[in-house]
């Protein structure tokens, strides 16, 4: 499609224009790196930096448009790039990208779930559901952007507007039929979903996160909210409609609120539209018969839990909605054994280890609970907190931790800038306000005592102490960093995957008890 800046003039609001309205745009982007030949740049003001700072960047880099806040700097030559000034360039991203790529979000399914926990879930089970139903599905989330012949690892769960509307497009050049979205509160409020035309948004639950950016819970929910009150709402597609879950307090409120659209209420319990009965939760998975107003379906799945056997009544709700059939979703849920860094098991020969990104203390609730009813042993939770991220969470993921565990090790998450040991006394009030104790490392090393912790702040060290002194029976949960293959800590990601560590750990183990008991069995035979 060949663009030109007067097409996309009547999407902006009082654009104050210098230079050539018929100038030809071929891509559009807010990073100045990533300029080609005759791309628009958008000048956007973030937290850190200022994309004004980068014009000239851009223009070096070939850019035939500069739309921004800010007229342009003395000397700017409008004659060979058109300066284009706006109120908000970041309202005006979204809508300029989604002109220039062709608005590729109308020609395929595009379905949002946003909520604090259980979007990536939900994600990988609807992208079964539609592989099985022989669809072509491509997802934009948190741990990959990923569609046929392509995946690449996410920085962001819902990237920049103009990297969205790239991505749809190519994703429609290679046949995509529904793409499957993260929604973020950030990308709700930062506006990257704009230029999007959703035909369906989900709401899995609100629980206690991200207070550092929004403050408070309502300006949470609030955010959260955008995507029901404007972005579907506005949709040009037919049939828009919302999924959302009775059993969360949000969710239930957010089904009062809203009248513009038809929702479909998925839950737990018979007051939802699709709820499960004759439900059995067990440490191989979960089976049940779900009820919905299509008539009833029968399901199994390997995932563990009651949560996610709620984020299972999302992906059949919104199956069901896209006319696909109980075969394929059948096929599909079942077809999911594991989603990377959600209850992932770590393979070892002394008791079982967990991975698990729950860095909320819901989410680190719910995992507790679900590894709880599967422990047959002392049940060992292993977690920190994030820097330069919501502190108000910290005492309550200690709380949460304690009241679950029978021993927890506290270390250290991403600290970012922060001083890990200063976020480690925050998640120390929550523990030790639960009745903790505290121990050495020397004391821990005969046994670790259900009420104690101990602090190792270095989280190599934790995960490889913690796997030293498993019993068979016990379970052990490393928590809060999931699928992630990095900490950053001062500004730099240095690579680290908690499950390669607890595995390499394992394995030396093993290997040594090995060791040891070839060596002990002569000595056994010469006291017989």
């Amino acid at each position: 499609m060949n663009v030109i800046l007067a097409d996309i003039l009547p999407l902006l609001e009082n654009p104050e224009i210098s230079g050539n309205s018929m100038a030809p745009i071929s891509g559009v982007t807010h990073d100045s790196r990533r300029v080609c030949l005759d791309f628009a740049f958008v000048a956007m003001v973030g937290e850190k930096v200022d994309g004004h700072d980068f014009v000239s960047k851009a223009c070096k880099g070939g850019a035939s448009v500069i739309i921004a806040e800010k007229d342009p700097p003395t000397g700017f030559d409008t004659s060979k790039v058109t300066w284009v000034r706006v109120q908000n360039s970041r309202r005006a991203l979204g809508p300029i990208a989604a002109c220039v790529y062709d608005r590729p979000s109308e020609s395929m399914s595009l379905v949002g779930i946003t909520g604090t926990n259980g979007k990536t879930t939900t994600t990988y089970l609807l992208e079964s559901i539609l592989r099985a139903a022989q669809f072509v599905p491509g997802i934009i989330g948190t741990i990959s952007h990923r569609w046929p012949g392509v995946e690449i690892a996410a920085s962001n769960t819902t990237p920049e507007a103009s990297d969205i509307q790239k991505m749809l497009a190519e994703m429609r050049q290679i046949g995509v039929t529904h793409v499957l979205m993260e929604v973020s509160s950030h990308g709700l409020c930062m506006r990257r979903l704009d230029g999007c035309n959703f035909d369906a948004g989900v709401f899995t639950n609100l629980t206690h996160d991200h207070l550092d950016f929004h403050l408070n819970m309502e300006a949470y929910y609030a955010a959260k909210k955008i995507l029901f009150d404007e972005l579907l709402p506005s949709s040009n597609k037919r049939g828009v409609y919302a999924a959302i879950n009775i059993d969360d307090h949000y969710g239930s409120r957010l089904i009062r609120e809203i009248s513009s659209i038809p929702i479909i209420k998925y839950g737990l319990t018979n007051e939802a539209d699709v709820y499960p009965v004759n439900t059995q939760i067990s440490p191989k998975g979960v089976k049940a018969d779900i009820l919905t107003p299509d008539g009833p379906l029968s399901v199994e799945s390997e995932l563990v839990g009651a949560f996610n056997l709620s984020n299972i009544m999302a992906a059949v709700s919104v199956s069901l909605k896209l006319g696909i059939s109980r075969e394929a979703i059948t096929t599909g849920i079942k077809s999911v054994k594991a989603v990377p860094g959600r209850l992932e098991r770590v393979v070892s020969g002394s008791g079982a280890i967990f991975v698990d990104y729950a860095h909320t203390p819901n989410a680190l609730k719910n995992v507790l609970q679900a590894i709880r009813d599967i422990c047959q042993g002392r049940l060992i939770t292993l977690m920190g907190c994030g820097g330069d991220r919501d502190r108000t969470k910290r005492p309550v993921m200690g709380m949460e931790a304690a009241s679950g565990s029978d021993f927890v090790v506290i270390t250290s998450d991403n600290p970012r800038s922060e001083d890990p040991i200063a976020i480690i006394k925050q998640i120390e009030e929550g523990v030790l306000k639960f009745g903790f104790q505290k121990i050495s490392l020397d004391s821990a090393n005969s046994v670790m005592k259900k009420g104690t912790y101990v602090v190792i702040p270095d989280r190599r060290q934790a995960i490889e102490w913690a796997i030293r002194k498993l019993e068979p029976t016990d379970t052990l949960l490393l928590a809060g960093k999931g699928h992630e293959t990095y900490q950053e800590i001062n500004g730099i990601r240095y690579p680290f995957d908690d499950r390669v560590i607890a595995l390499k750990e394992s394995k030396k183990l093993s290997s040594s008890n090995h060791k040891n008991q070839n060596t002990e069995r002569p000595l056994q035979t010469i006291r017989a």
